[in-house]
């Protein structure tokens, strides 16, 4: 009898082994090909001389607009440091982002509860005094300039006075801040995913699905960068 209890053991933990590294193998292959496949948004006419930038840590895609293109009721929310030229937007897992500000800080626990639990999450919010280099820079026109401020607008968490909720941490320098976002971090929607959102919000051509920062920079209009 224990024998066969013990085989019934081993036979479950296989097939639940098997079943795990095919649902991996599964989602990458998944994540490979949709994030090559690209988006057909309707072509838009109208006049692109807006600025805005795609930038990446390697791993973590943000959004970043030049202080003039921020509309009123996102800018006067923020908290914006004097000098400030350029702000960067991320959402991501709000523990993620809090507890490991290098990537030597992350653990399992953290990883595991990010990718596989249903998760608060957070906005990252950066001020610069410039802009840098490695910044993928493309224009876009006025009417799409305002959806994507609205898109960014509304993935912050809102108190009843209408107010963003700033969270009470250090950023990871003296430039950022964190502010609690609406919506719940997972495999299928992780912080590159937002920004793909973002480009498909404002008909940006960009991939149809992607969890990794080189798939959504794959499809971006190239502008040389001044």
């Amino acid at each position: 009898m224990m024998r066969k209890t013990i085989n019934l053991i081993f036979k479950l933990l296989k097939q639940f082994f098997i079943f795990l590294i095919t649902s991996v193998i599964l989602y990458f292959v998944a994540a490979l090909i949709l994030s090559f496949l690209k988006t057909h948004p309707p072509k838009t006419d109208c006049l692109a001389e807006n600025e805005i930038y795609i930038t990446t840590n390697g791993v973590h895609l943000d959004i970043v607009l030049p202080v003039q293109n921020i509309a009123p009721e996102l800018l006067n929310n923020l908290e914006i440091l004097p000098g400030t030229k350029y702000v960067s937007f991320g959402w991501g897992d709000k523990e993620f982002y809090i507890n490991t500000p290098h990537w030597k800080d992350l653990t399992f626990k953290i990883a595991f509860k990010a990718l596989f639990l249903k998760s608060e999450t957070a906005m990252h919010v950066t001020c610069y005094s410039s802009s840098y280099t490695p910044w993928r820079k493309f224009k876009i026109c006025s009417s799409q300039l305002d959806l994507l401020n609205k898109y960014i607008e509304k993935s912050f968490s809102k108190n009843q006075s209408g107010s963003f909720k700033k969270i009470a941490v250090q950023g990871y320098y003296e430039s950022d801040f964190f502010y609690e976002a609406r919506g719940s971090f997972s495999l299928f929607n992780t912080c590159n995913v937002w920004v793909n959102k973002a480009l498909k919000e404002i008909g940006i051509p960009t991939s149809v699905w992607s969890p990794f920062d080189f798939g959504v920079l794959h499809h971006l209009p190239r502008f040389s960068h001044q």
